[in-house]
């Protein structure tokens, strides 16, 4: 038993166990609400970055799908005017939207550039010259390829007139990317250099070249459109959810030799090539953009008070944490006082509870003493009722055998075949002797087949049975005694029900003759019909049913559930007028049982009784049927 001393030591130690626990869990989950809330600042701030950067995507792609639609046009027109192309970028807002210039550019070697003026004076009477950039150097060889702009739209229409035919590959940077453009014959962007000629005057502007075909001059071309991404990313930041993001940009082509990029900071009002903040703690993130053969490095980045860290759960977090321990600590130590009051109560139950164990002990050897009569009860019992099913089987053949000496001297009696008895009454004394005797007959029949079913004695053959001819036994047997009581005995066999099935002939006919003989028995008026027809079981095993209906009596149906018990009759006045001693259709449940079936009642009093054995069908195929007649 514990002592004092000991609960002391052990209130101590488990103050300081806990205060270590509460200490750790409020470490531990202090630490993981700040992880959350940082966690969850990150998250706010991809999900902004995600989307800037998806409209930045957005804003490529649309120029590419516009710069596709209006190739379209352009090669379904059969004329189209300077003019013309400039008022079909004029109505298409997102095509013009924040560009510097949209354009057709015609690649053509230096030594053809007449050939272009020619082309270009039949599609449009407005002068077209072909110049080159006032202040860069172009390479002047034949074999190599310009590329002048030959429709021309700008926001300005006098740089929409300087700009026509002006050579926009005379800049290297531009010409590389144009020859990729053409060589991989797919879109694509990059960033532009400072070009200068208010094309490209400062950094924050793309070049979005579409390869086309065209249907004369130069067979191939491209649709230049020059965006201003200061002004796309002004009307991004109208977004609150964007406006406080900023955004590096980094791309490079030909095999890597060109790089080039910029970078936009507060809400597309700063466009330059200064680097990322160094001494500064800033969120970002890097993506990445494919654009035809380029891939661009995307840095949306923000500095951190854009996206604060909530530290509020995490310091309540820690405020609960200290507080549970707190309460844990003065529990234990206000229960520290009832310890002692504790263990002085557990010795006490202690020796308490040894002597109710002692007193059980005593107890279960009583039990085990009473185990022992009941089990030899048990048995003694079990002794009696094999003795009294044996005795029950030894008496009922012994009963039998004279009573088939009187039955057969009273048929003798009855029918006279020795000659006439010369009084009428000896006949009618046969008769009764004869009636009585078949009576007791069939009880002492079932009294015997109720033994051999207690004793196990009676087993289920299986044989090919016939079944039109199994009914029309029973009809035989029975058709005489519906016969004298004036109503209709027959039967149905459904066209479905096989010929010949596997079954215990003996027992089946045993079932029908106690249902047909016991419906015949209560039917003063009316029909006792036999059916046989297949029904499935519930869980898909193939069966059949045997069925018993007549228009008798009936029976209440709070009689119903005790009508297949032993030596159960539903009215006892009704069995001293008909005899039986309520074994017949105990029999048969125990034959349907034995069977694997079930059987079922179904009747309205002076309606009629149905009474259903359902079992299980196994069909005889043809050889089975032939063996059985050989």
């Amino acid at each position: 038993m514990p002592r004092e001393g000991d609960v002391d030591l052990r209130q101590l130690a488990l103050l300081i166990f806990v205060l270590v626990i509460g200490l750790g869990l409020t470490w531990s989950a202090t630490r993981e609400a700040v992880h959350s809330a940082q966690s969850e600042a990150m998250a706010r701030f991809e999900s902004a970055a995600e989307l800037y950067t998806d409209r930045i995507s957005g804003t490529f792609k649309t120029g590419i799908t516009m710069a596709g639609d209006l190739n379209r046009y352009y090669y379904a027109s059969d004329h189209m005017t300077r003019a013309g192309f400039s008022s079909i970028v004029d109505a298409t807002s997102i095509l013009h939207q924040n560009r510097r210039l949209v354009a057709i550019v015609a690649p053509v070697p230096h030594g053809r550039i007449g050939l272009l003026e020619q082309v270009a004076r039949t599609r449009d009477s407005e002068p077209y010259h072909a110049h080159e950039p006032v202040g860069v150097t172009s390479p002047a060889k034949d074999t190599d390829i310009g590329y002048y702009l030959f429709y021309v739209w700008a926001p300005d229409k006098q740089n929409e007139t300087a700009w026509t035919g002006l050579n926009i590959g005379a800049w290297p940077a531009v010409h590389s990317f144009l020859d990729e453009v053409m060589a991989t014959n797919k879109p694509a962007a990059i960033p532009l250099p400072m070009l200068g000629h208010d094309i490209a005057p400062s950094p924050g502007n793309v070049m979005i070249a579409t390869p086309i075909v065209t249907r004369e001059g130069p067979r191939r071309a491209v649709i230049v459109q020059i965006v201003d991404m200061g002004a796309v990313m002004r009307s991004i930041a109208e977004t609150h959810s964007l406006s406080s993001l900023n955004l590096q940009v980094r791309s490079s082509w030909n095999q890597g030799k060109i790089s080039e990029g910029f970078s936009i900071r507060h809400q597309g009002t700063e466009v330059d090539n200064q680097p990322l903040p160094k001494n500064q703690a800033i969120w970002q993130i890097h993506e990445k953009l494919q654009l035809g053969p380029q891939v661009w490095d995307l840095t949306p980045w923000a500095p951190l008070r854009a996206f604060r860290v909530d530290y509020g759960p995490a310091v309540i977090t820690a405020s609960v944490c200290l507080l549970l321990t707190g309460l844990v600590l003065f529990i234990v130590w206000s229960q520290s006082e009832r310890a002692k009051r504790v263990v002085e109560i557990v010795n006490r139950r202690t020796r308490a509870l040894k002597e109710a164990h002692e007193e059980l002990e005593e107890h279960y050897k009583l039990l085990q003493n009473l185990n022992k009569d009941v089990e030899e009860a048990r048995q003694s019992a079990e002794t009696a009722n094999r003795a009294k099913s044996e005795f029950l089987a030894t008496m009922s053949h012994e009963l039998r055998t004279p009573l088939n000496a009187i039955l057969g001297f009273s048929q003798l009696l009855r029918e006279q075949p020795l000659g006439d008895l010369g009084d009428a009454r000896y006949v009618e004394y046969a008769v009764d002797i004869h009636t009585s005797g078949s009576h007791l007959l069939s009880l002492i029949n079932d009294i015997l087949d109720l033994a051999k079913l207690e004793a196990g004695k009676i087993n289920i053959e299986r044989k090919v049975v016939d079944t039109r001819a199994l009914v029309d036994r029973v009809l035989t047997l029975l058709g005489q005694q519906a016969e004298d009581k004036g109503i209709e005995f027959k039967a149905e066999v459904a066209e479905a029900m096989p010929s010949h099935i596997w079954g215990d002939e003996l027992r089946l006919r045993q079932i029908m003759i106690n249902l047909a003989s016991n419906a015949i028995k209560f039917t003063n008026k009316g029909s006792v019909v036999i059916r046989l027809l297949p029904k499935p079981f519930a869980n898909g095993q193939a069966g059949w049913v045997l069925e018993v209906q007549d228009t008798g009596i009936g029976i209440p149906e709070d009689k119903q559930s005790t009508l297949f018990d032993r030596f159960t009759q539903v009215d006892p006045s009704l069995s001293r007028r008909h005899g039986g001693v309520g074994l017949g259709l105990a029999i048969c449940r125990e034959l349907v049982d034995r069977m694997h079936g079930k059987i079922s009642v179904r009747s309205i009093p002076d309606v009629g009784t149905t009474i259903r054995a359902h079992l299980p069908l196994e069909p005889a195929d043809a050889e089975d049927v032939d063996d059985m007649m050989i």
